[in-house]
């Protein structure tokens, strides 16, 4: 065991066993931890991929305007945000996991009414 730890443990009454089984059992946990963030970031990238995947348009023989076509669905995400919380900026934002400055920032550029 690491000397510093042993020390640590005599110096609160335990064994230096006991802390390296606790150690143990706590870099378990944090391990066990870790996999399940990293399973629900993938659930959570393999929602959205569906979601993208059932996203498809029909492109027109020349083509669309990919900047504009970005834009209105920006506008359209944060209009379905602001009418899910009802206008409350703080709550759209952070359904669209963004500052609330930057999501008013947006507001007011696009000239968004709701």
């Amino acid at each position: 065991m690491n000397p510093i730890l042993s020390q640590l443990a005599l110096r609160n009454g335990n064994s230096a066993e006991g802390s390296e089984e606790n150690l143990m059992a706590l870099g378990e946990v944090v391990t066990s931890l870790r996999t399940a963030v990293s399973k629900l970031q993938t659930l959570k990238d393999s929602e959205t991929n569906h979601y993208f995947r059932n996203f498809e348009i029909s492109f027109p023989r020349d083509g669309i305007d990919f900047y504009k076509a970005t834009k209105l669905y920006e506008v359209n995400l944060v209009k379905q945000a602001l009418r899910i919380t009802r206008g409350h900026q703080a709550n759209a934002a952070k359904l669209l996991r963004m500052r609330t400055s930057t999501l008013n920032s947006f507001i007011k550029r696009h000239k968004i009414s709701y």
